[in-house]
């Protein structure tokens, strides 16, 4: 993704997709000098490339070594030099490929980029809010099940810390290469093998003609109590909106259940679902944050003991 690196310092600046560069706190790039104005310049993905645009900054803004008018964009492409108020402190575009999808911690620390689909903060280890995109729009779920809407620049709070996400207006899509509206949760068929002591629980799944092999995972356990629920309540519909939820002060009792493991292991199933190119792999476990519940996202479900 887009870099910059300063030649004296060797600090590395991974790109947002809007860069503020300056002294002042929104600022992406915080410079503390005195040569450097509140909002200095910007650097900002265009679609096809990056440009950059002095701010009107009392000591300029300097491209390949000549200052910039301000309020004009000019193209960084790799190799330019950058300078902010003085020429002796440099930057270098080392990077000029577009943006990731990214959440950035305002108190400095390293952004997190999206992984595969998802991207779970503070870290995949620890999702107590994960960002992933919904019919077109990206969403913000924290670990109640509460989401909303979330906008490229917004900022929100997440285990303490303040985040801003960024995204470029041009994010590819995620998902199949050639996406199919078939290849969607509520379409899959899911078959479970558990062996007599569930310490091992295999999955498969077919839709749309194709089969995967889901393998046996640790998190297919829950994926598993949650498609057993789900399964009994069948007689009144394989997609009944109102079958299958299950209150997670229901699973507290179980250690393998409970949170903050029950995040993760959400966490790696919407992933391993995303990975297999499911279409909306965040639907295969629902969560409601009002009842505080969850289920498995389709009715169309097997379960066999080994």
């Amino acid at each position: 993704m887009g870099s910059i690196r300063g030649k004296s310092t060797g600090r590395t600046q991974l790109l947002e997709s809007e860069h503020l560069v300056g002294r002042g706190a929104p600022c992406s790039l915080r410079l503390d000098e005195r040569y450097v104005s509140a909002q200095h310049a910007l650097l900002r993905w265009a679609g096809h490339r990056w440009e950059l645009r002095d701010l009107g900054s009392r000591n300029g803004t300097f491209l390949n070594g000549t200052r910039l008018k301000a309020g004009e964009e000019h193209a960084a492409t790799k190799g330019s030099t950058i300078a902010f108020g003085k020429l002796a402190q440099e930057w270098e575009v080392i990077d000029e490929s577009p943006p990731d999808v990214m959440a950035v911690p305002l108190d400095g620390g390293d952004p997190v980029r999206l992984d595969g689909e998802l991207l779970a903060l503070p870290s995949s280890e620890d999702p107590r809010a994960t960002i992933y995109r919904a019919q077109g729009a990206w969403v913000i779920e924290q670990a109640d099940g509460a989401n909303a809407p979330i906008r490229s620049m917004q900022t929100f709070e997440v285990g303490g810390r303040a985040w801003r996400f960024c995204c470029p207006e041009t994010a590819p899509p995620t998902s199949l290469d050639a996406p199919r509206a078939d290849f969607e949760v509520r379409h899959l068929q899911l078959a479970f093998s558990v062996s007599r002591d569930e310490e091992h629980v295999e999955l498969h799944v077919t839709c749309a003609g194709k089969k995967l092999d889901m393998g046996a995972r640790c998190h297919n356990y829950l994926l598993l109590t949650l498609a057993r629920r789900r399964a009994t309540e069948a007689p009144q519909g394989p997609n009944d909106p109102s079958c299958g939820w299950i209150n997670q002060d229901e699973l507290a009792h179980d250690p393998a259940l409970a949170p903050p493991q029950l995040n993760i292991d959400v966490f790696r199933i919407r992933k391993q679902f995303a990975a297999a190119g499911v279409l909306d792999a965040a639907n295969i476990i629902e969560r409601n944050a009002r009842t505080k519940q969850l289920r498995i996202g389709t009715g169309h479900i097997s379960i066999k003991t080994l």
